[in-house]
Parts: C-alpha cells; structure tokens; sequence
C-alpha cells in the first residue's frame, strides 16, 4: 500500500492538513522524462523482460509486454535525437529544491506550534490561582486540555513527516543509485534495440545500441556497436546521479539536509508535552472531602458470594479509592434475573468515566482477559482520575453456551434495542440504558468469529477526531475507518448519546491470546494517559498501524475444500492468488485472487466452505475517507 495514500489519510485533521509533506510533489518528475526511463529500463536487463518478470521502473508497475514497447519506442527516439548531457543533475538539483521547500514547510508549521505551545503553557502556569471560581478553573482545565491535544497531534505530525521523508529519499536513493563515497563513479551499460526486444533468444538482433554514463563529468552519450553483436551484453549495471551530494562545506547528504531541521532532531515536543502534563496533574480537580458519602455498596467485601445486585449503573453511589464489584439486571425471565457482571474503579479525583465491554459475543474472550489485567495489575484507584467501569461478559447467555449470539440473534445488530420487543431486543436496550451510557468513552472489545482469524484491529471513525485518536493510541496492527453500522453497540453509543466509540478486534475466538491482549491492554492505557486519567505518558508502539480508508469481506462462487493462502495482517497484490477451493475427490475448482492490492484484516480458516462463504477480510487504501463505510461488517 502506497506510503502516499497512507500519509493522505493522516492528513485528515483540517488545521493540519495543508502542512504535511506532498510527497507527490517530490516523485512527480522520477518517470517522465524518456531518455532517463530509457537508460534506467536498459540497466534492469534483457534478461528479466525475456523470462516474462513483472518490472517495477521508476515507481510504476509494468507488464513485460509495456516494458517491451516502451523500448521500442524510446529507442527509436534515442537513435535520432540528442539530449542534455547535464539531465542527471538537473533532476537531483530541481529534487533538492523541492525538497528544501517541504521541509521549510513542515519546519515552518512545527515552530509555530511549538512557539504557541510554549507560550500558552508559561500563561497557563502564571494564571492559575486558588482563588479562581470552579468556573474559571473549569475553563482553565479545558484549555490545557486542548493544548494538551494539540502537542499530541504535533508529535504524531512530526513522527508522520520524518517517516515520509525517509521514505522518499529511500526511493529515490533506489532509483538513482546514491552513492556518498566522493569518488568519481563511471558505469557503462549495453542496451538492445526494440529489435532485440522483439526477436527470439536464438535470433540475433539487426543490431545493438549502447549507452555509456560518466559522472565524473556528468556526461550521457550514445553510440552504436558494430552489427551482428548478439544478444544483450552489461558490462556492468549503470548507477545514475552516482555522486556525492554536498550540501555544504561538509559534504553532507540528502538526509542530514533533513537532519538540519529542527522537527526532524528535536524533543522539545515530547518536553513540551511531559510539562503539560505535568502542570495538569497539579492542578488537577482536587480530592473529595474525607467525608466520602456512605451507602450500602461502600461496604462491599471482595467476597465474590457477597457481591451485590442492582438496577442499573449509579456512579454517585460507587466509593472513592477502590475497586467495585457489582451485578446489574437486565431482564427477567421465568427463574431468575440475567445479570451482567460490572466492575469499577473510582478514583478519588473528578475525570472522565471509561467505559469497557467485552464478550458481546459469547464465544469471544480475549477482552475478558484484558479487562481482568487491567483491574489487576493497572489500576490503582488512589491515583485514578476519573471512572473505569468493565463489563467482562455483555452476554450472559452467549458466553455460558459458548456461542456468538443472545437466542440465535447478534446483540450487536439489534442495538439499540427495544424496551418492549423481543427477549434479545429487551436485553440489548437494558445494556445500552442502564450501563453503556453512562460512560464518557466506550472501548468494545471482540475477537474474529468461530472459524475465522483476526489481527489485532480497530474499527474506528476516522473522521471523528476523538475516535481517530482513540484508535491511534489503541496500539493495534490496523485500523480500518468504519462508520460503524446500523445495531452496532458502537454506533448506538456515538449517534444516540455522543460517547466517542472504538471497536478492539483482538486476534481470534474461544482462546486467550498473551501477545495480544498485552498490546490491547497497552492501547487502554494509552488512551486513560492520554485523557490524564493515570500519571504513565502513554506509549508509542515499535511499528505506526497500517490504516485502511475501507475494508471488505471476499466470499466463494462455488462450495469445497477451502484453503486460504496468505495469513493475517501479510500484503496481498492485484490478481494474487488469495484462495483455492478442491472438491472433495480433490480436483481444483477454482482459484480466488485478489480484486485490488490490500492488506489481510482476517481471514476464513474453517475448510468446509459452501457458496457464499467468506475467505479474506480485505483492507484497501484509496486516499480518503467515506462519510459512510461499513462493508468489512457484512
């Protein structure tokens, strides 16, 4: 997937758009002049057109038999014309100049955040005082919180930026062949003719040109050999623009040019940030009075037989400084109740609540594991700012069957419910009213269906900039934009009571997976971090998710044996073989290849396939996001 469509999606915040890298604008020139493409498609080889190999020439993608009448074409124009003999470093030079122009640009935009940021800080701090009304502390909180915001999205800006760069110098240093050793390099290469091209490996060519490259004194020029030579000859492979790049009295190249400035080197923004952060944590809400408010749920022993029943989630009644544990009702049948478990950590100061849930479908227990980590080992609730409240299992019924649905029905289709409809439609509506929205942010956590393989994934707005960042810090391996559909426990909770909402898909069903519920639970953190809930900064992960503007499921035409070929989160190209399906006496049906280049989300893993089963979760990249999307849901 083309880093230029991934970075195009990172541009989707409005104030920061016009800022970052246009890496278009620094390739645009690599494959359009003729006589380069020429000298570059003759140093690949004929060897390579003659066995039929697909050729990557100067960042396009070309079929051998293209290869073949550019050639032709190019070298026709090569025996009658002449050309620049200083085109090599004209290229490198105007691809300086565009370089230095985004840098200017990105570095231009860092300073002015960083310099604001900074400035607004020194205010901040020099304003607070403890005489301020709670409506002037209240205003004071929210502007350092948008400050706050704003520094996160600069380092994310910045990291997107040194990233791109890289990048493109990388690519160009492939095509042109960069060399920093200062010694003057000379490479001559031998070149077929379209003759040669359109002959056979036996027929010997009418005859055979040779292009020869000098940069010790940036000279390109043609000759011809003599008749009858035979097939194609390289004396050694050409290296364009095979110079030294001296951006100054000391010879620095192409990336210490971007080294210079300062977004690419400097950690005044993570400094800037740890200072926010700090100054929040001093002034955060102060502590309820000694006097904490007594009732019967503050007397709760961590017995699990003692564990009490209630109605629906009332925070104002949940102790301070402690985890609790609870059951609320949702419906009654003929016997008894069904209960959800629920558990709480209330922090002694004022924060958002952050709401979890997990096993909306039964047989998918990772979450459970998470949620289980994150009371154990993560939370202390003397230190928590605000409200975590975790519901380990949404569905009872499911999770003690081991099954995905509530009576046969998926719960995260019925949202959000009815108070008078059918069992599963009562029991979707008491969850969605009497917990969920309660909660200032909902993170659901699932895992791939019975039969299928996930990798670790969110779903995801990513229009919506809250949920966009909830995503980003999530620490998954993809995020897909998803609009959520219509019954989705995360789209009732964004368009009925604006609770900004994420979907963890984490790995598979039925097993509990250590590595990824370890980087699940590390996204949770994250975010609590970064809505100041816990001290810790949150964490940046070893490797940026890949993010996908729309993801789609493939099924089968036919029934058989289905064998899935590539594995989760692996690239797949166009017209790849994905999936074959035998019959059962073994004879190949069919071959299901890829409609577009994309990456594996999840996969079918269960063998026995009917028409119309699924093979592949495929996640595409195509440059921007759709209003609406909710395909890779079907």
């Amino acid at each position: 997937m083309k880093f230029g469509k991934q970075l195009a999606l990172r541009k989707a915040v409005p104030q920061w758009s016009e800022h970052y890298i246009v890496s278009s604008a620094l390739t645009r020139g690599w494959g359009c002049d003729p006589v380069l493409n020429t000298v570059l498609i003759e140093s690949i080889g004929l060897q390579e057109v003659e066995t039929g190999l697909t050729l990557l020439v100067v960042g396009s993608r070309w079929d051998v038999n293209e290869v073949a009448q550019y050639i032709k074409q190019q070298s026709i124009k090569l025996a009658s014309s002449t050309y620049d003999p200083d085109l090599a470093s004209k290229i490198v030079d105007e691809f300086r100049d565009l370089l230095s122009y985004e840098l200017e640009k990105v570095d231009d935009r860092f300073h002015d955040v960083e310099a604001d940021s900074e400035e607004e800080l020194d205010d901040l701090n020099a304003t607070w005082h403890n005489a301020m009304t709670e409506e002037e502390q209240k205003q004071w909180r929210n502007k350092l919180q948008g400050r706050i915001n704003l520094i996160e999205e600069l380092i994310e800006f910045t990291q997107a930026n040194v990233t791109g760069f890289h990048k493109i110098l990388k690519k160009f240093d492939k095509h042109f062949r960069q060399q920093s050793s200062g010694v003057p390099a000379k490479a001559v290469a031998s070149g077929p003719t379209h003759d040669a091209l359109m002959s056979t490996a036996n027929s010997p060519p009418a005859r055979s040109g040779s292009i020869s490259f000098s940069v010790g004194n940036d000279s390109i020029k043609r000759t011809n050999s003599p008749p009858g030579m035979g097939s194609y000859q390289a004396q050694q492979p050409i290296h364009l623009a095979q110079r030294r790049y001296s951006m100054g009295p000391e010879g620095k190249d192409m990336w210490r040019m971007v080294m210079k400035f300062k977004f690419s080197t400097t950690e005044k923004d993570e400094m800037l940030l740890s200072r926010a952060r700090e100054l929040w944590r001093r002034h955060a809400p102060p502590a309820p009075s000694a006097t904490l408010p007594i009732n019967d749920m503050q007397d709760l022993s961590i017995s699990e037989s003692n564990i009490q029943t209630y109605s629906e989630l009332d925070l104002n009644s949940v102790p301070y400084g402690r985890v609790t544990k609870i059951w609320i009702t949702l419906i009654e049948d003929s016997l008894k109740p069904l209960q959800v478990p629920v558990l709480i950590a209330r922090g002694v100061r004022p924060g958002p609540v952050v709401g979890m849930t997990s096993a909306l479908h039964g047989n998918e227990v990772n979450g459970v594991r998470v949620i289980h980590r994150l009371f154990q080992t993560e939370l202390d609730p003397e230190q928590l700012h605000g409200t975590v409240v975790a519901v380990p299992v949404a569905n009872v019924q499911g999770f003690l069957a081991s099954q995905r649905g509530f009576d046969g029905q998926d719960l995260n289709r019925l949202m959000p419910g009815k108070l008078d409809g059918s069992t599963p439609q009562q029991y979707a509506y008491a969850l969605l009213d009497r917990i969920v929205r309660k909660f200032d942010y909902l993170i659901d956590l699932h895992t791939a269906s019975k039969g299928r393989v996930n990798s670790l994934y969110v779903r995801a707005n990513m229009l919506d900039p809250r949920t966009r960042r909830m995503a980003t810090l999530q620490n998954p391996q993809i995020i897909v934009h998803n609009t959520s559909p219509d019954g989705s426990l995360r789209g009732s909770a964004m368009t009925i009571h604006d609770i900004p909402s994420i979907t963890v898909e984490i790995g598979n069903p039925g097993v509990f997976q250590k590595r990824f519920v370890k980087s699940a639970l590390l996204g949770v953190t994250n975010i609590m971090s970064n809505l100041g809930m816990i001290p810790e900064d949150h964490s940046v992960p070893e490797y940026e998710p890949v993010i996908c503007d729309r993801s789609y499921w493939i099924f089968c035409q036919k029934g058989g044996i289905l064998s899935v070929i590539p594995e989760v989160n692996t690239w797949v190209r166009k017209d790849e073989v994905i999936a074959t399906i035998h019959s059962i006496f073994g004879q190949l049906l069919d071959e299901i290849r890829a409609p577009e280049d994309g990456i594996v989300v999840g996969k079918e893993v269960d063998p026995v396939a009917s028409s119309g089963s699924r093979i592949v979760h495929l996640g595409v990249t195509r440059g921007e996001y759709a209003k609406k999307v909710e395909d890779g849901h079907l």
